[in-house]
């Protein structure tokens, strides 16, 4: 498989890959693939963004209660 990039205007269905594609989406289809408007992509798939989990107010411990 190779990663494709769909370069057209507007969304366009690809039947035989199964997949509905809008301007700037990458996809993964067999190497010998060839389509209008579409080019190999130029790097790696756009992982998804991560954010940092913020911590939690720590809770008063038994200790410290009603002291």
């Amino acid at each position: 498989m190779a990663s494709y990039t769909y370069t057209g205007e507007g969304a366009r269905d690809f039947p035989t890959l199964v997949l509905t594609l809008n301007p700037g989406d990458t996809f993964d289809a067999p190497a010998d693939f060839v389509a209008a408007d579409v080019v190999p992509a130029s790097g790696k798939k756009a992982a998804p963004a991560v954010t940092a989990a913020t911590p939690a107010p720590s809770a008063s411990s038994d200790s410290t209660v009603g002291a």
